[in-house]
């Protein structure tokens, strides 16, 4: 992900904890708002209650200021007084996600909480997709696409949150009609994920049938060498998809022609362009 901007809090802690009291209150249009900012920095846990009094507010913050008031919130979740940022991740990425009213703001704040985060990086990426999808900012988050690998291995996180997060992104990049994007996408699945995740079947065999109907995509090895795929074949995982990938692999023009004509039914269920198929 880019570089997190560097930030500082000035002061000592209480009067920070106040300072970014008083504006969430100033944006909540209190009516006391040095009550306010006191109830929260009095409470016993003052960055816990920052995070649920900014809830659908302080993402709405104008434009100029929403990093800063993310940034010094972060930096407060990150004093040795406090739990840390990962036990703030969830509800603040999943909030900026849903609220941000700036889809560029919005995706700054959540690219420093991802760079700050440990335990919680794939909540974040998975905010960044949603409130991407929401600002029709969807395009920004391709140049990750190449990275997912190496950033998934970085994820203190399950096989199956993993899966979910770059399904969702395949998913995304399909809505918006990005089937190259999308492709890579379902690659980094099978290498970063591996063939024994529930949905490796699934998404094998999405990018077996998308090889065979992109015609960008030329290089079958890409797909095809990955372990996973190779371990979902030759365990007959595949089913049909592996038969497919068995005739891009090894049969020339004439011998797919055959192939396409005796298995037509079988290659219109799985959504294959035989035209396009057999130009590969």
């Amino acid at each position: 992900m880019g570089a997190t901007e560097m930030f500082f809090v000035d002061g000592e802690l209480s009067a920070q904890i106040t300072e970014l009291a008083q504006f969430i209150g100033a944006l909540k249009q209190v009516g006391d708002a040095d009550k306010f900012a006191a109830d929260l920095s009095t409470s016993s846990d003052p960055v816990q209650a920052l995070v649920a009094e900014s809830q659908g507010v302080l993402a709405k913050a104008p434009e100029d200021k929403v990093e800063a008031a993310y940034n010094q919130l972060f930096a407060l979740a990150a004093s040795a007084e406090s739990a840390g940022i990962d036990a703030i991740a969830k509800n603040v990425s999943e909030d900026v996600a849903a609220h941000a009213d700036s889809g560029v703001a919005g995706l700054r704040v959540l690219n420093n909480l991802y760079n700050l985060a440990d335990s919680s990086r794939a909540q974040v990426f998975s905010s960044m997709i949603v409130l991407a999808v929401r600002t029709h900012m969807l395009a920004t988050l391709v140049p990750q696409i190449s990275q997912l690998p190496k950033l998934l291995s970085e994820w203190s996180a399950s096989s199956d949150e993993k899966a979910d997060v770059v399904v969702a992104l395949r998913n995304a990049l399909d809505a918006e009609q990005l089937g190259n994007e999308a492709y890579e996408a379902e690659l980094a699945f099978l290498e970063a994920v591996g063939a024994a995740n529930a949905q490796s079947v699934a998404v094998a065999t999405s990018a077996i049938v998308r090889f065979a109907n992109l015609s960008a995509v030329c290089d079958i090895d890409a797909l095809a060498s990955l372990d996973s795929v190779q371990e979902l074949s030759k365990g007959g995982k595949l089913g049909p998809a592996g038969d497919l990938l068995n005739a891009l692999l090894t049969f020339d023009f004439k011998q797919w022609s055959l192939f396409a004509a005796d298995k037509a039914a079988l290659l219109s269920e799985l959504g294959v362009d035989s035209d396009k198929a057999g130009d590969k």
